[in-house]
């Protein structure tokens, strides 16, 4: 996990560091796990409320739009199995067959380094590739495999004591011989065989979804049409998105100043809505309205700050317990004023009446939105599964949780402009499609520029009709691994403060250099602000698709008609 604080504003705004915490925990990859890091945690107070209703001048390059093709290459079966003994062994090194469970003649045990043993593959092709390696210790450790020195992926054997195997997914590597190593070998490690196989994932990955629908039935026209363009646009291109400091569009001026365009979606915090009373709470508000009105879409998440106890959303901070909350008591419904007289008779606990009092005022706030007919990408109770957050304490309280938020704010508050975002990160914990419409992760791994297309792959296994994003990212990935690897995402945020900004407010190339970001937003796969279609074209490409499908429908039923009545008088016994 990593702490990521916001920066403060250069655009007359004075604002204190801001602190958010994102992480992630999918499968074994290394590129979706982060340290976490020592900044301190505070809110981000505002003293100039009118920053939204004022337009920054910007001085913006004119930055010519790049083509972008993605280098495919033929598909070539393959797959080949070396035994650890049959590597190449030095140092320590040396064959043993004590260890149950081995395959061949044993396997290789007492590596003092890295450079002890060594295995070889010529492949016959540059293309994806999985690895696998076959593993024992006695207990936990983190490795890592290497190829020609080059670290392919961390993993993380359980300490059991058995052999297990390890699998390290879509990994480009070009044609000809390479060298498998383990960056942690030692003399607690035995390594029974290495596979490595050709990898279909990439030539077989599919975008196209089946009559995809909201969750919420009731949900408004212009909410329809921009899910119906979403996923009409998924495997084609991707949105970019901009997460903002609290309050202020200071990231997505940034991102203009220095690209020429503006992201197509901006994406702010809930976060001082239910525990401040800084003016930013209607700052926020108005700088999502004013980006709206220019043409772009809005997304929002909650740092949720522990509705009582000690407040903080971190798990470490707050002395909130969820599982406290939690009832068999069907709530989603009642009007406030019930649920209080439920707590006062101790039919529910304190903290459940504090949560359903937080959700009401998110609630409001949402609303407002979908009085000015603004969509909002909601993603509430984000990462979860990793446990940082006071709503990731267990599966069981986090499922009893999102499923109380989806119910009252669709049903009681009817906010039907919401298109829900899940992102807790582990397959075991998602919601179900009854209650989810976009999938979603969060990737820091500082210098990975790759497609993540395994991550991508890992979301549409949990959700195979839903479309899948990167709600939040360190860095962006480049449009180049992107085309090749075929890592169409619905959309990418990009994360704000410190991973965009210097203190003084100036372009921070730590993550992202100024190129990369000219790239990122001037080429023919990603779309941008100037690029959406407005909410009017939206509807109007709905109503069509909509119209299309009900013609189809009918016409399928004419033509069936005449197939039933030939089969109906040929079954018919003819009169005596």
């Amino acid at each position: 996990m990593k702490k990521k604080r916001w920066l403060p504003s250069v655009l007359a705004l004075s604002l204190a560091l801001l602190v958010s915490g994102c992480g992630s925990n999918i499968n074994t990859n290394s590129r979706l796990s982060s340290e976490k890091a020592t900044e301190s945690t505070s809110q981000s107070v505002t003293e100039n409320s009118s920053q939204a209703e004022t337009t920054t001048k910007q001085t913006a390059p004119e930055i010519l739009e790049q083509v972008i093709v993605g280098n495919y290459m033929d598909f070539t079966s393959f797959g080949a199995t070396v035994q650890a003994e049959d590597g190449k062994l030095s140092g320590g090194a040396k064959t043993d067959n004590k260890r149950e469970g081995f395959k061949g003649k044993g396997y290789v045990t007492g590596m003092t380094s890295p450079s002890d043993w060594s295995v070889e593959f010529d492949l016959p092709q540059s293309q994806y590739y999985h690895a696998i390696i076959v593993i024992a210790t006695e207990e936990k450790k983190k490795n890592a495999i290497l190829v020609d020195g080059k670290r392919l992926s961390e993993f993380s054997t359980s300490g059991n004591g058995h052999f297990e195997i390890i699998t390290v997914r879509n990994n480009f590597l070009e044609k000809g011989k390479h060298t498998v190593t383990l960056e942690n070998a030692d003399a607690k490690t035995d390594i029974d065989y290495v596979s490595i196989g050709a990898s279909e994932d990439i030539a077989n990955i599919k975008f196209r979804l089946t009559d995809p629908a909201l969750s919420n039935k009731n949900s408004d026209e212009n909410t329809k049409a921009l899910y119906h363009y979403l996923c009409t646009s998924y495997g084609k291109s991707i949105l970019l998105g901009q997460h903002d400091t609290v309050g202020t569009s200071a990231e997505t001026d940034l991102v203009y100043k220095t690209t020429g365009k503006y992201p197509a979606i901006r994406f702010g915090d809930m976060m001082l809505q239910t525990a401040s009373t800084d003016p930013a709470k209607q700052t926020e508000l108005a700088c999502a309205e004013k980006f709206a009105q220019d043409g772009g879409l809005i997304g929002y998440m909650w740092h949720w700050t522990a509705p009582m106890g000690k407040r903080g959303y971190y798990s470490t901070d707050t002395d909130f317990d969820i599982t406290k909350a939690v009832t068999k008591e069907n709530i989603a419904l009642l009007p406030i004023e019930d649920i209080r007289k439920l707590e006062q008779e101790k039919k529910i606990s304190p903290e459940c009446l504090a949560l359903v009092s937080d959700i009401d005022t998110i609630s409001e706030k949402l609303a407002e939105l979908g009085k000015k007919d603004i969509t909002v990408l909601w993603r509430p109770l984000h990462e979860a599964s990793n446990g940082y957050f006071w709503w990731g304490k267990d599966e069981s309280s986090y499922k009893w949780l999102w499923n109380l938020l989806y119910q009252r704010q669709t049903q009681y508050h009817k906010l039907n402009n919401l298109i829900w975002v899940w992102s807790a990160q582990n397959a075991s914990w998602y919601v179900g499609d009854s209650m989810c419409d976009i999938v979603s992760v969060d990737i820091y791994d500082e210098g990975n520029t790759s497609g993540n297309v395994n991550s991508l792959l890992f979301l549409q296994s949990i959700a195979k009709n839903k479309p899948v994003a990167i709600s939040e990212c360190g860095n962006l990935p480049s449009i180049q691994s992107i085309a090749d690897e075929k890592a169409m995402w619905t959309y990418i945020g990009q994360w704000g403060g410190n991973f965009m900004m210097n203190e003084d407010g100036t372009l921070s190339e730590r993550y992202n250099t100024k190129q990369e970001l000219q790239i990122m937003y001037n080429n023919n796969l990603t779309v941008t602000r100037d690029k959406l279609p407005d909410a009017k074209k939206r509807l109007e490409n709905y109503k069509k698709a909509r119209e299309e499908k009900k013609k189809a429908a009918a016409a399928t039923t004419t033509t069936a008609k005449p197939a039933e009545t030939a089969k109906t008088s040929q079954t018919t016994k003819p009169n005596a």
